[in-house]
């Protein structure tokens, strides 16, 4: 599957989990989990949309394993950020917390290998 296709797909189906999430908070009138669902929406459907959309954009910069490692960390990251979140939400314990520190690492680690294939990338000026 190509990234751009990869990414896309990612997204949609990220945006769906926090819209869901964010209608059984609404309807429960328990918003416990408002963080996880406002970072769910914006790391999950809004970067990865945009990632899928450099990508396909940029095809030249698909090439190579960076892109891959992209994915990983940034999905990777993202689910073990948001089972920290939960278990914060949830029980008010910090003992989740490791999970929300290591994933939020894991998502700027995911950031910085997407900036180094920003910027290797050479996109050519389109032409009328």
């Amino acid at each position: 599957m190509s990234m751009p296709s990869l990414f896309f797909r990612t997204a949609i189906l990220l945006a769906i989990a926090g819209i869901t999430l964010g209608i059984f908070m609404g309807v429960n009138q328990d918003f416990r989990l408002a963080h996880m669902h406002a970072h769910l929406n914006l790391l999950g459907w809004v970067s990865f949309f945009i990632f899928g959309g450099y990508y396909a954009l940029a095809p030249q910069a698909n090439a190579g394993m960076l892109p891959k490692l992209h994915y990983g960390l940034c999905l990777g990251g993202l689910l073990v950020f948001m089972t920290g979140l939960t278990g914060i939400g949830l029980t008010g314990d910090v003992a989740m917390a490791p999970f929300a520190a290591i994933g939020s690492l894991l998502v700027l680690a995911g950031f910085i290998v997407f900036a180094v294939i920003v910027f290797r990338t050479r996109v050519a000026p389109r032409t009328a």
